[in-house]
């Protein structure tokens, strides 16, 4: 059974991988100093990487800002128990076999809408890179990847073996703040 289960897994992935990723064309921001609303993008395959995910959501709570985490893995099965409502959790399970997204899945990334999205992307995972495409936001910060930027306005060097996904926030946040980007 194992077997079939990790043939399903490379199957999704493959597909999931394939059609185009779109180039981001920044949208209606108010003031990325102080957006109403973040959304962040991780891929995880760890408990402890979530753990991190839950420390950086903390993180900006504190701040009072509105944040949403989009938390994926490539794992069928759930990495941890998910009790935050700012972490909208999904895995394999929620794609067909053909790496498309489930009716709720689809639902899910049509209804929200964040000013400024981050993308804690680690690897170049093309899987990964077409989900955050797809994710509507005005402005998207992520790390720097050759050939994988133009779905970002802004891209910066992350290391996460150094300092963690933590650092990388505060480095996207200190950028917006001296760069003053604002609207209207």
């Amino acid at each position: 059974m194992a077997y079939f289960d990790e043939l399903k897994r490379k199957i999704q992935i493959y597909f999931g991988e394939k059609g185009s990723v779109s180039e981001h064309k920044p949208g209606v921001i108010h003031d990325l100093s102080k957006p109403r609303n973040i959304g962040m993008f991780f891929c995880v395959e760890s408990k402890t990487e979530l753990d991190e995910v839950r420390k950086v959501i903390r993180y900006v709570r504190k701040n009072k800002e509105q944040v949403t985490a989009f938390v994926f893995s490539h794992s069928p099965e759930k990495v941890d128990v998910i009790t935050d409502k700012s972490i909208f959790y999904f895995d394999l399970n929620d794609f067909t076999l053909w790496g498309k997204k489930k009716d709720y899945l689809q639902e899910a990334f049509e209804k929200e809408r964040f000013e400024l999205m981050i993308s804690f992307l680690e690897q170049p995972d093309p899987f990964c890179y077409k989900l955050v495409s797809e994710i509507k936001a005005g402005f998207r910060a992520g790390p720097d990847n050759p050939g994988l930027n133009s779905i970002f306005d802004l891209t910066l060097k992350f290391d996460p073996g150094e300092k963690g996904y933590l650092k990388f926030y505060d480095q996207v946040r200190h950028y917006l703040s001296v760069l003053k980007i604002k609207t209207r």
